[in-house]
């Protein structure tokens, strides 16, 4: 099975989890009494925010594919933990220093990740990167050995 078969399945289950245990509790059916949509939120925000984070960890795909993949995974974990605040009624004033360290780790992560590197960095930072005069000037004194 494909990394990206198992995320995305991985997200699809996640959802289809999340929905089946909102419907059961709008059935009331006993232990799903208390789960509510925020609950649900906190299930399909977080499964897909990891599921992305790991896939971005996990896959060779270029810097940038990699930032934006940790950035939306960024993005779903935030939901999901301003939905676990709704859910279990915490004080409004933890929310911004919760998403401001979740960012903090998010941002750590992508340099950590991609190794620090600039997506669009070229083979001249390379060390012994020759340019082109160099390499002609090389080429000329391998022309004048060989004859």
């Amino acid at each position: 099975m494909s990394k990206k078969l198992f995320v995305r399945l991985l997200v699809a289950l996640s959802f289809l989890a999340a929905a089946v245990f909102f419907f059961l509790s709008v059935l009331e059916v006993e232990p799903f009494t208390e789960f509510s949509a925020s609950w649900a939120g906190v299930i399909f925000a977080g499964v897909s925010g990891l599921a992305l984070l790991f896939s971005a960890i996990g896959t060779k795909n270029s810097t940038q594919l990699k930032k934006m993949q940790i950035f939306l995974s960024a993005g779903l974990l935030v939901v999901a933990l301003v939905c676990l605040i709704s859910a279990l009624a915490l004080p409004d004033n933890w929310v911004l220093p919760l998403i401001l360290i979740l960012l903090g780790v998010m941002i750590v992560l992508s340099v950590l990740i991609t190794g620090g590197k600039k997506w669009d960095e070229g083979d001249n930072h390379k060390v012994g990167y020759k340019n082109y005069y160099q390499r002609k000037a090389e080429e000329e004194k391998n022309k004048k050995d060989g004859e």
